[in-house]
């Protein structure tokens, strides 16, 4: 490696398109930079720098600086002094950084210098600069116009999901299309202000509220960045505070009785149920069918406490799932807060699509250090919490049990679409070896199996095996862990063994009707050994759907007793777990393997628990 290396980082929040780049260092410069030693250079919003030390492989030290997509790395320890004196500059003249360190000479500085200005991170100062201007003054709305009016709830479930995706699903499937920790989103609380804020899920369902939005003054990746941070929902955090940490304290020690063995060191696994179950306190008393608490009343500490715990389950998420900018981190990996903290601002997580996070790092390294350390509150003998907190406090744990079981289900669900990637590439490599005489169909199908395969290949999280297997590891683990804290009666068998796909007799008949439409649209009545390996495997991802659904029933129907629901009247089908999809938006993805093969073949194709029902939609 270089001395000093710079690259692309690709950004989390683009994950998908756009890909690294190589080390600029080992290209040849068609043109040099010409550096005086008198020059003046300027390091435009130098505290967005972020300055971590890690070791490579050998365990040797290595400093890192992040900025903006760049990041600037150096691995030979005399030039640590260089980077940290780097870090720290907004304007200088170019000879003063032989300065920063021992034995810099000026040709050796002249060559870093000229580096750092050819990858645009450093600049001359501009004759007419006056120095670094900075303002954080009040900006304009990020968001795009809101297309509701009305707040919404989710027992309205099949109103909502018929308007944004055509199709109704009843309130008792609700926890298998909607993941646990966004159930919560569209809520109102007794601010005005919607749970989800300024990422409310579904986006068509977020509220045109009013909001203070101003330019971000906190040292680090969000500094100044384009995007603006939301000072509303800061200044009601700030109000609530004290109650916000007391409240956490108590969350994380009912954590810690479900799952003693944190107690010991906590892992990237623990963090997400922990952060997850957080959410799940308010979300509880918004969904149980009794005594629930009414769309407007939710008490402002629970809802900022979801807000910012909501930060760190994402980042946690993220080091599990987004394999993307740095490898996804198995689910027993150790984690500190301070880890946590370093991997959100490397990885641009305190960034989403419109704004950046408003806490300041005193602010939030507070809030880890309670969450995950347990560091007592300061002042808690003297903080009051108010009656709705403490009602809230005393639900925990069926609140907990909602929230296990929905973990539990998000792993269930989820586990398709893995398993999805990998017929679409076997559907794809029986077409393309097809050595048959090939009809209109044929071939339309297979250049529309081609380009969606490519899409998957280029443009999905799940584009290669290793991806998939660590999605699939964390799913696992999720079942299972999620299973022991909700006791012996809810334990057993493992999430592959649950969703492991089972021949019934049933299955013969659905194996025919296919196989008859196959054939009549590929090679007119006759026998194909292309047609047989397509029903064998179309066959076994119909199966693993099915055991996918039922396990996914069990799971719901759990919850519909704990949330004291009435219990739905029609049968859940595999196709609407892509409802969830649906409701994303605007978002370019893999399609639903189903949908493409109605579209394509003329199928009609309804699997549930019971049955998995194949017809032909253009017969007569």
């Amino acid at each position: 490696m270089n001395e000093l290396a710079t690259e692309e980082m690709e950004s989390s929040k683009d994950p998908i398109s756009q890909e690294a780049s190589g080390c600029p260092l080992q290209t040849m410069h068609t043109q040099r930079t010409v550096l005086d030693a008198d020059d003046e250079l300027v390091f435009p919003k130098h505290k967005r720098v972020v300055t971590q030390y890690s070791t490579d492989a050998s365990g040797a030290a290595e400093l890192h600086l992040y900025y903006g997509e760049k990041e600037i790395s150096f691995d030979e320890p005399g030039l640590f002094a260089f980077g940290e004196r780097l870090a720290k500059q907004s304007r200088f003249v170019a000879r003063t950084a032989t300065t920063w360190g021992e034995g810099y000479d000026w040709p050796r500085v002249l060559e870093l210098l000229e580096q750092l200005i050819e990858e645009g991170i450093l600049r001359h100062v501009d004759a007419n600069e006056s120095g670094s201007i900075s303002t954080h003054g009040a900006c304009l709305s990020p968001l795009p116009p809101a297309h509701s009016t009305v707040p919404r709830t989710w027992f309205e479930c099949e109103a909502i999901t018929r308007e944004l995706t055509g199709h109704a699903l009843e309130l008792g499937y609700l926890e298998l299309v909607i993941p646990i920790f966004r159930v919560a989103h569209i809520a109102m609380d007794a601010e005005g202000r919607q749970v989800g804020e300024a990422n409310v899920f579904p986006k068509l369902l977020r509220l045109g509220v009013p909001t203070e939005w101003r330019t971000c003054p906190h040292a680090g990746s969000r500094y100044q960045d384009d995007r603006p941070m939301n000072v509303t929902a800061l200044h009601s955090m700030r109000k609530h505070w004290a109650q916000m940490m007391v409240a956490l304290l108590r969350i994380r020690e009912a954590y810690l009785r479900r799952f003693p063995k944190a107690r010991h060191g906590w892992t990237v696994g623990d963090l997400e149920r922990l952060s997850s179950l957080v959410l799940t306190v308010p979300t509880y008393l918004l969904m149980r069918a009794e005594k629930r608490v009414e769309n407007g009343h939710l008490h402002p500490v629970l809802s900022s406490m979801f807000r910012v715990t909501d930060g760190v389950r994402m980042t946690v998420h993220q080091m599990l799932f987004l394999p993307v900018g740095e490898p996804t981190l198995p689910p027993d990996a150790p984690m500190t807060s301070a880890e946590i903290y370093a991997y959100a601002e490397r990885n641009h997580v305190f960034h989403s699509d419109h704004g950046v996070c408003a806490g300041s790092k005193p602010m939030i390294e507070e809030f880890l250090n309670v969450l995950v350390d347990g560091q007592p509150v300061e002042g808690a003998e003297s903080v009051v919490l108010d009656a709705f907190v403490q009602a809230a406090l005393a639900e925990i744990e069926p609140a907990f049990d909602y929230g296990l079981y929905g973990l539990q289900a998000h792993a269930v669900v989820f586990s398709l679409w893995p398993a999805m990637c990998r017929t679409y590439e076997q559907l794809w490599t029986i077409v393309e070896a097809w050595s048959e005489e090939s009809s209109v169909t044929l071939i339309g199908f297979r250049e529309h199996l081609h380009s969606r395969v490519n899409f998957l290949r280029t443009q999905t999280l799940l584009r290669t095996e290793e991806w998939r297997v660590s999605r699939e590891r964390a799913y696992a683990d999720m079942y299972a862990q999620c299973a022991g804290g909700l006791g012996s009666a809810s334990s057993g068998a493992t999430l592959s063994k649950r969703i492991a796909p089972v021949w019934a007799a049933h299955h013969a008949h659905a194996a025919d009707q296919l196989r008859t439409v196959l054939r009549r649209r590929f090679c007119g009545t006759l026998a194909s050994p292309n047609v047989e390996r397509l029903v064998a495997a179309l066959m076994d991802y119909f199966r693993q759907e099915q055991a996918i659904v039922r396990a996914a029933c069990e799971i719901q129907q759990r919850i519909n007793r704990l949330l004291g629901r009435t219990l739905p009247t029609r049968p859940f089908s595999a196709s609407e777990i892509d409802i969830y999809h649906l409701m994303l938006g605007d978002v370019a993805r893999l399609p639903y393997l189903v949908d493409e093969l109605e579209e394509m073949l003329g199928l009609r194709i309804v699997v549930t628990e019971a049955a998995i029902d194949i017809s032909d939609r253009t017969a007569v």
